[in-house]
């Protein structure tokens, strides 16, 4: 994992943030990002280098579907959260590790005693004002 530094460095460009914000949902070859992204596919693979350089992301080489050379094909390699707060008397820069898996590997891993607050969340609905306040 990078540090935190090197992370913001790399993340400061818009074009690789909207490489990533697609990555995240699933593999792409570089004309693909190219396409969906409007932006030259020269540039995206050399953001993609840099990406892959630093291990945010993978590449894999994949047989062409018309039988011509294999492709590569890119994927996000790693799960981390950054966190910069800044305010009046506060600053606070967190760079931690994520569980792979996504949000629903995240949730397996609360504890037992948020399992009420949990289940209510994932039954929302109109509640009357006397039993709204008791939950409060």
């Amino acid at each position: 994992m990078v540090g935190f530094d090197e992370a913001l460095s790399i993340l400061e460009n818009p074009t690789r943030r909207q490489i990533l914000r697609r990555l995240v949902k699933e593999p792409h070859y570089p004309l693909q990002l190219s396409e969906l992204l409007d932006v030259s596919q020269q540039a995206v693979v050399k953001h993609l280098k840099v990406l892959e350089e630093s291990g945010f992301v993978d590449s894999e080489r994949v047989p062409s579907e018309k039988g011509g050379p294999p492709t590569k094909m890119y994927k996000v390699s790693q799960s981390f959260s950054l966190r910069l707060d800044l305010g009046p008397d506060l600053f606070r820069a967190e760079h931690r590790k994520m569980p792979a898996g996504g949000p629903m590997r995240l949730s397996n891993r609360l504890p037992k005693d948020l399992d009420s607050v949990v289940d209510r969340l994932g039954t929302r609905r109109k509640l009357p004002m006397v039993e709204a306040m008791g939950i409060l």
